[in-house]
């Protein structure tokens, strides 16, 4: 990632304002329930509110992001909820997980084609989860899309085979009130 890109990152999430009420993602909700805690990563996670709230379920989580400034809101959020996830500050254009550690491995609106399925098979335990969501079809042409790039906006059915290496329990493309979203809930095929 550029200079650049971290600054807008960095510029973006210092002027977030802090989360009221502890929220994560609703697919990532519905992906976990019934799932014994383990451990977990979280790939460009923001202003980490997927990773606190992993973490107040019994989670061991590492949460990578770019940003100097959302792992410091996550850092906050995560005092005031009186958690520890290890907030890992990282490019993903570098950033390498040690192999088979994770149970459950989150991506929430981030699309990198050519590094995410790697890094994310890698990371991935025989039998983990892949829990994935990120702009899909028709986030362009939405009249409150803020993409300015159509290169981070999902081609019908594409994240499926973005990630052959594992077995696709549930896809779905759906509108939801603020983005239009592909998501996946995958299985990394056991031993």
């Amino acid at each position: 990632m550029s200079d650049d890109d971290r600054r807008r990152w960095d510029k973006k999430y210092a002027q977030a304002a802090p989360a009221e009420l502890l929220q994560a993602d609703e697919w990532l909700i519905d992906a976990v329930e019934g799932v014994p805690p383990g451990r977990v990563l979280e790939l460009a996670c923001g202003l980490g509110e997927n990773a606190v709230w992993l973490a107040t379920r019994g989670w061991q989580v590492d949460a990578v992001d770019v940003s100097a400034a959302g792992l410091h809101a996550a850092s906050r959020l995560a005092a005031r909820h009186q958690v520890t996830p290890r907030l890992i500050a990282g490019d993903l254009d570098r950033f390498l997980p040690l192999p088979n550690s994770y149970d459950l491995v989150v991506v929430f609106r981030f699309l990198d084609r050519h590094r995410l399925p790697g890094l994310v098979t890698r990371a991935l335990v025989p039998g983990g989860l892949l829990v994935h969501e990120t702009f899909g079809p028709g986030q362009c042409d939405r009249p409150d899309n803020h993409l300015k790039n159509p290169a981070f906006v999902l081609e019908r059915n594409e994240l499926p085979a973005l990630y052959g290496e594992l077995e696709v329990l549930r896809y779905e493309e759906t509108v939801l009130p603020d983005r239009s979203v592909g998501r996946l809930i995958a299985r990394q095929p056991a031993v």
